[in-house]
């Protein structure tokens, strides 16, 4: 091959990595302004009153960009809007509860998302009373509460304190009799009793966090069932409710709503995102 061929080759290819180049980046500008309009579009529809578009922008806002808690709210707002607007669609308030939801969990004590989470839930047991239904959502069970109070490394670090001070009571307590014996004699059996409560509350936490996600029920209501999906004959979940889920087989999905526990459709439910 000659040297101009050879060189030709060269230029072509460098033309064409180029061009790929610039073709790439056109694209990835091209997905990230469309991430952006997605916001503003959907903002720009609610302001207009024009909810179902607003809704649209939203939801694909949520499937390309990482959460965030306005853009939780303002998806929240547009679908309580639209039940407002006589327009609704059925699953529109736990759509929306779910968006305030993840709004507070993401900003804890956001007033506004907590006033409008007040409102679907008052609109939801309205409904439900003039049914004849129960309106009382379910309470989280104590032992729920009492494994959330203080959060996963909060009780991981409680635990490893626990069993520090357990190390220097054995050390102190070897000791010959005096001061230093009785502060071991004293600090063991309190530190066993530390490590006792303390990693259990760690355990339940990390199981809370990798097995189970928190979840709103996003149709009318739902009767919990077993793995084949038999009715377990207790009372509805309703619409609006916050549940945990674990995991998924097939159509179903598994699911904790205050006390109870069994198997629900999977449409039913929206995981709520958090990240």
């Amino acid at each position: 091959m000659s040297r101009a061929a050879t060189a030709g080759l060269v230029l072509g290819a460098l033309v064409l990595s180029l061009a790929l180049v610039l073709v790439g980046s056109g694209a990835m500008a091209a997905e990230a302004t469309t991430k952006v309009d997605h916001f503003r579009r959907g903002t720009d529809a609610l302001s207009l009153g024009k909810f179902a578009d607003a809704i649209e922008h939203f939801e694909s806002h949520a499937d390309r960009e990482p959460s965030h808690p306005d853009a939780s709210f303002n998806r929240g707002l547009a679908y309580l809007m639209r039940v407002r607007a006589d327009a609704e669609r059925p699953g529109d308030l736990g759509r929306s509860a779910a968006a305030f939801e993840e709004a507070l969990a993401m900003r804890a004590g956001d007033a506004g998302a907590e006033h409008a989470l007040d409102l679907v839930r008052g609109e939801v047991a309205r409904r439900r009373s003039r049914r004849g239904k129960d309106a009382v959502m379910a309470r989280p069970t104590l032992d729920r509460v009492i494994v959330t109070l203080a959060g996963e490394r909060s009780w991981a670090w409680s635990a490893i304190v626990a069993a520090f001070l357990l190390s220097v009571g054995l050390v102190l307590k070897s000791r010959p009799a005096g001061s230093a014996k009785l502060a071991g004699t004293l600090l063991v059996p309190a530190s066993v009793i530390a490590v006792l409560v303390f990693m259990p509350l760690y355990l339940g936490a990390r199981h809370l966090r990798l097995d189970w996600r928190p979840a709103v029920l996003v149709v009318r209501e739902a009767h919990l069932s077993d793995e084949s999906g038999v009715s377990q004959g207790a009372e509805p979940i309703p619409e609006a409710a916050l549940v945990e889920i674990g995991e998924r087989r097939g159509r179903l999905v598994q699911v904790r709503y205050g006390s109870s526990e069994g198997w629900v459709p999977a449409a039913a439910i929206r995981k709520l995102r958090l990240r």
